[in-house]
């Protein structure tokens, strides 16, 4: 049979092809390029860091440190603190949240807890249940009071993991 026939191996030539092609994609070494993502049906418990983004669909019941995009998803629930660079909410944070540039509220977002960031967008529908401040002092209050430093953007030259789950996993 010619499926189990065995041929002395030949060496690639120009006018061959491989049966299969491995695409690398080029890397920039930017923490910011990673996406992490918890999804729908899982649940963290402890604490989650990250140098690259997040997508939350599932369940942290703990801290998320993120120094990059932190989004949580219609669905998506964060039962604790969480700091990052920036979010976008359209799920349910209970717990404060600390941001250091822009948050987003989606019209599906809850939030119980207190606000810290420097630009706040709340579209029509969000529900928000705590105390909101706002400004570049808001954010190095609010890291004082937690007993915390805050965190400096992450550095474009910086090589991590990008995702840890640090005590307890899904």
């Amino acid at each position: 049979m010619a499926l189990f026939r065995s041929e002395p191996s030949r060496s690639p030539s120009a006018n061959s092809t491989p049966m299969a092609k491995t695409r690398t994609m080029p890397s920039s070494g930017n923490p910011a390029e990673q996406h992490n993502i918890i999804g729908a049906s899982t649940v963290v418990e402890g604490t989650v860091r990250s140098k690259g983004n997040l997508n939350v669909s599932g369940t942290v019941n703990g801290t998320v440190e993120v120094e990059g995009r932190t989004m949580i998803m219609p669905g998506g629930i964060v039962d604790g603190e969480v700091t990052t660079t920036s979010a976008e909410v359209a799920g349910t944070v209970r717990g404060q949240l600390v941001v250091r540039e822009r948050l987003v509220l989606k019209a599906s977002a809850v939030i119980e807890g207190d606000i810290r960031t420097e630009k706040l967008v709340v579209e029509d529908g969000a529900t928000f249940n705590g105390e909101c401040r706002m400004g570049p002092g808001a954010v190095e209050g609010a890291s004082r009071r937690s007993g915390r430093a805050p965190k400096p953007p992450a550095d474009a030259t910086d090589e991590g993991s990008g995702f840890s789950v640090v005590s307890g996993a899904a």
